[in-house]
């Protein structure tokens, strides 16, 4: 027979606080390796963060989507990769725009115009045509090439 066991509100707390608390050791320690990586091989430290850093979070993330879509989870794996873009793209975001003091140059800002770019060229795609679709997309990509190039 199922247990129907309501958790009380001290082990609920000490989950969060505790795994909140290990993505922030595990933060710290994945953006020192990162500088140090950066140091070692003579490549300035925001553009490595820019293309380590978003492979290194979103990857594994990619990867449990297609292991649940080769299962036929379609919607396991749609709610994992939602999930994750909601996470990265508000709590994330917010808490460095709060807690980092910004001075950006244009190599700097540069990202962020050209991601704003992608973005609405698909808002774009998808208002005209409904739906996304795969040029789209590659465009996209496209583009963080061409700020690579510029930035390199």
């Amino acid at each position: 027979a199922p247990r129907h066991h309501r958790p009380g509100m001290v082990p609920i707390l000490v989950q969060v606080l505790g795994g909140a608390s290990i993505i922030v050791a595990g933060a710290h320690f994945f953006v020192g390796g990162l500088e140090a990586l950066a140091g070692r091989v003579g490549f300035p430290p925001f553009l490595m963060s820019l293309i380590v850093a978003p492979i290194a979070t979103e990857l594994p993330e990619k990867f449990n989507s297609i292991l649940w879509l080769g299962r036929q989870k379609d919607t396991l794996a749609l709610g994992n990769i939602t999930g994750a873009m909601v996470f990265q793209s508000s709590i994330i975001p917010a808490l460095g725009i709060f807690l980092t003091p910004w001075s950006l140059d244009v190599v700097q800002a540069l990202p962020a115009l050209l991601a704003l770019l992608s973005a609405l060229i698909v808002y774009a795609m998808v208002r005209r045509h409904g739906r996304i679709r795969p040029p789209a997309l590659l465009l996209g990509g496209v583009i963080y090439a061409i700020y690579l190039a510029i930035a390199l």
